[in-house]
C-alpha cells in the first residue's frame, strides 16, 4: 500500500511515516480538558508484530484494544460488549476475542499480535476468532473523527491516511505508578522509545481539510475518487 504525502516535517507527517512502516506513535487525546487528556500509544494493526506488541504492553496499561469499522466487526460477528449503554461519547467497545488457531493462551505479545493482524486482515472469517479473549476490539464511529473526536477514532483514521488497513491497535499510555498518562507522560515515553507524537486535534484537522478539497474538487467538475468511489467528473469503467 501506498499513502498520499503528508506536510514535511509536520508531527502527522511522521506519524504518518512510522505507521505505514509498522512503528508506534503517541497520540494525545488533547480536546478534552486537560486532566482527562491521556496519551496512547498506536500501531497499525495490519503490521504489528511480537517485539511491537511486546512495547505497547510493557509502556502502557496492558489492556490492548482494536479499533476498526463497526461494519468490519459485524462481518465478523463480534458484537458490542454485553451491558453496553450506547452512550455516543464513550468507546464502542465490543466482546474480546483471540485467534482460534496458531496461538496458545491468547495473552502472550506473540499470540495478542497475531490475533489484532487477523482482525486487520480482510480474508479473515468469524470462525478465525474465539469470543472471548484476550484483544478488545472497539467499534469506531462511521466518519471517523468527524464523528466522534477521540483516540480509537483518530487512530482509524491515522492508519488509513497511512495506507494501512484501518485498524488500529492502541493502548493508553501510563506513568511508573499506573495512572493514566498526561501528555509528559505521553512525550516522556516517547523520548524512551523514540516516536512521533500527534494529537487528535491534528487529525481531525487533516479529515476536514480533506472534505474541503473534496468539496473544491467536486466544485470545480473534477471527479474524486474516496474509498474506492468516484464522485463528480466523468465515470469511468
Amino acid at each position: 500500500m501506498t499513502r498520499p504525502a503528508g506536510t514535511a516535517g509536520s508531527g502527522l507527517s511522521a506519524a504518518l511515516d512510522a505507521l505505514h512502516a509498522g512503528r508506534p506513535v503517541g497520540l494525545l487525546d488533547d480536546l478534552v480538558p486537560a486532566p482527562a487528556a491521556a496519551g496512547a500509544i498506536v500501531v497499525a494493526g495490519d503490521r504489528i508484530d511480537t517485539a511491537t506488541m511486546a512495547l505497547l504492553v510493557r509502556v502502557t496499561s496492558g489492556v490492548v484494544a482494536v479499533a476498526a469499522p463497526a461494519e468490519r466487526l459485524d462481518a465478523l460477528r463480534i458484537p458490542p460488549m454485553p451491558g453496553g449503554h450506547g452512550d455516543p461519547g464513550r468507546p464502542g467497545f465490543a466482546v474480546a476475542v483471540d485467534l482460534a488457531t496458531g496461538i496458545t493462551t491468547g495473552i502472550s505479545a506473540r499470540d495478542r499480535s497475531a490475533t489484532v493482524r487477523a482482525l486487520a486482515d480482510p480474508s479473515s472469517s468469524a470462525e478465525a476468532f474465539t469470543r472471548p479473549g484476550h484483544v478488545l476490539p472497539v467499534r469506531s464511529r462511521d466518519g471517523g473523527v468527524l464523528a466522534r473526536a477521540r483516540p480509537a477514532e483518530a487512530a482509524m483514521d491515522l492508519c488509513r491516511a497511512a495506507g494501512r488497513e484501518p485498524v488500529a491497535a492502541l493502548a493508553t499510555a501510563v506513568d511508573d505508578a499506573g495512572g493514566a498518562g498526561s501528555a509528559a507522560v505521553l512525550e516522556s515515553v516517547a523520548a524512551r522509545h523514540p516516536m512521533p507524537l500527534v494529537r487528535v486535534s491534528e487529525v481531525l484537522s487533516h479529515r476536514r481539510a480533506e472534505i474541503a478539497r473534496v468539496l473544491g474538487d467536486l466544485g470545480a467538475g473534477r471527479g474524486v475518487l474516496i474509498g474506492g468511489t468516484a464522485l463528480g467528473g466523468t465515470a469511468v469503467a
